[in-house]
């Protein structure tokens, strides 16, 4: 199976405070337009760092621009991104790859929930129309595309926690008893379909005078990425994504998704540009969504919290508990109706996807049942935790 690993470098300079961080982008280069390409990979170079640093690329644009105008390649930047450095640019492969330095420094964030990874469900990415697939046998083309769009997420989110789902969901269709079934048979909130609406061969590309060859074609590579909150019954990401790359093969040849030839392809290599940038956006997407737990267990002054480990909690991280209760629409449609109170339990003891947590007041619970709801309070540290040198993420950490 094809694995891609980016190259992220911290480079830390005195403090925490005042980081480098040192990524790689690339751009294919369509129709012999170096400069646009240049451009795409260093917006795609500023975002790694910007998503490895743990802060927003809303000011991406204004960012890059400033840095393909310098003379020097060098520019200052307000908030967040100090200051962006060109280290090197080439091309490679019909690609251009620019690798740049960026002093990030994160501002105090707003989200509540930066602290903790939300899980999120991933169902395995299905084919629009199988018969596109018939020619180069790529009918594992969507399944194989869904594994590597889930490694590579994992490889850059701070934010979520990637989890398989089995089996291909219409997520717009589930009923509110079968939305809350999910959520407490698997522990998300949040779930993320795809689809790939088109892999069919465009018109002929140039002239081929091989006899034993077929000419060249075009191929597409359209992929739609939902992902949605189950709790709220919102979409929270819609976004489709659209390439193309010539075949050079012949009709009869099969290129296998789960080798390494097919990646090493110019489709595959266009098809791995697109995982890129819908495992960027994605991250970027459900960081600042909202992180709830549900109360599994009550016991005395103490309850049994459906988080965990996995999501980042730890012992003496503090939640407010919500009643909930389920009332109907004027549709029938049962809805979910939260009310505060003014109970604050702290974690205890933790496991990898469950914790427990008592009362700061040793009170008993008489009034929560499980079902009920709890939201994190602890405050957001603002000093960014650099990766362990040792962790086997694929990004590396280094202090000169």
């Amino acid at each position: 199976m094809f694995r891609y690993s980016p190259l992220v470098f911290a480079l830390l300079a005195g403090s925490v405070q005042a980081q480098w961080y040192e990524t790689t982008g690339q751009a294919m280069i369509r129709s012999g337009d170096s400069a646009k390409a240049r451009q795409q990979a260093t917006e795609d170079a500023v975002k790694r760092a910007m998503l490895f640093a743990g802060v927003s690329v809303r000011s991406l644009q204004e960012v890059t621009d400033g840095l393909l105008t310098q003379e020097r390649l060098q520019v200052q930047a307000t908030g967040e991104v100090q200051q962006v450095q060109l280290v090197s640019e080439t091309t490679r492969n019909g690609y251009y790859e620019v690798t740049i330095r960026a002093d990030i420094e994160p501002q105090k964030s707003s989200c509540p929930t930066l602290a903790y990874k939300k899980k999120l469900l991933i169902t395995p990415f299905r084919l629009k129309e199988a018969e596109q697939a018939v020619i180069g046998d790529l009918f594992d083309l969507g399944t194989v595309s869904g594994e590597l769009f889930t490694d590579k997420l994992k490889e850059i989110t701070h934010s979520s926690w990637p989890a398989p789902l089995n089996n291909p969901l219409d997520v717009r269709a589930l009923t509110y008893a079968e939305r809350k079934a999910i959520q407490q048979q698997y522990g998300a909130r949040y779930i993320l379909t795809a689809r790939l609406d088109d892999v069919s061969l465009g018109n002929r590309e140039g002239t081929n005078w091989s006899f034993w060859s077929d000419p060249d074609r075009e191929r597409f590579y359209h992929l739609n990425v939902l992902v949605f909150d189950l709790a709220e019954e919102r979409v929270v990401l819609e976004q489709k994504y659209q390439t193309s790359a010539v075949w050079t093969y012949r009709k009869t040849t099969k290129l296998d998704p789960k080798n390494h030839r097919f990646w090493q392809s110019d489709y595959g290599q266009a098809a791995e540009r697109v995982l890129n940038a819908a495992a960027m956006d994605v991250e970027e997407a459900i960081r600042c969504e909202p992180l709830q737990a549900e109360i599994v267990d009550v016991d005395g002054p103490q309850v049994l919290l459906s988080i965990g480990k996995a999501h980042g909690v730890k012992v003496g991280d503090t939640f407010k508990l919500l009643h909930r209760r389920e009332m109907p629409d004027r549709f029938g449609r049962a809805q979910s109706l939260l009310a505060d109170t003014s109970i604050t339990v702290k974690v205890t003891q933790l496991s990898s996807e469950a914790a427990w947590a008592e009362t700061v007041d040793n009170a008993m619970l008489a009034n929560i049942q499980p079902g009920d709801l709890a939201n994190p309070t602890t405050p957001i540290v603002d000093e960014f935790e650099v990766e362990d040198p040792e962790d086997d993420s694929g990004t590396t950490a280094s202090q000169p």
